[in-house]
C-alpha cells in the first residue's frame, strides 16, 4: 500500500479506506481543493484505478508512487 500513499502525498490527497481484502483496497480520495474520487488499488500489481465504476483510468505506479508509462 506504500506507493498509494506516496502517490496521495504527490497529489496532495487522503485517503477515505472504505474495504480491503488480501488482494486489493480501495474507498474515495479527497483532495485538497475539495474535490473528492473514487479509486481501487490492486496490491500486488500497484495498478491505481480512479472512478472504477464510471469511466475508469488506469495507473501504474512504481514503489514511490510515481506513474509508469
Amino acid at each position: 500500500m506504500k506507493p498509494l500513499v506516496y502517490w496521495c502525498r504527490w497529489h496532495e490527497a487522503r485517503l477515505q479506506l472504505k474495504g480491503r481484502d488480501e488482494t486489493a483496497v480501495w474507498g474515495s480520495l479527497v483532495y485538497n481543493d475539495g474535490r473528492t474520487e473514487s479509486f481501487h488499488f490492486d496490491l500486488d500489481s500497484w495498478q491505481l484505478t480512479l472512478n472504477p465504476t464510471s469511466q475508469p483510468h488506469q495507473l501504474q505506479l512504481d514503489e514511490m508512487g510515481v506513474v509508469v508509462e
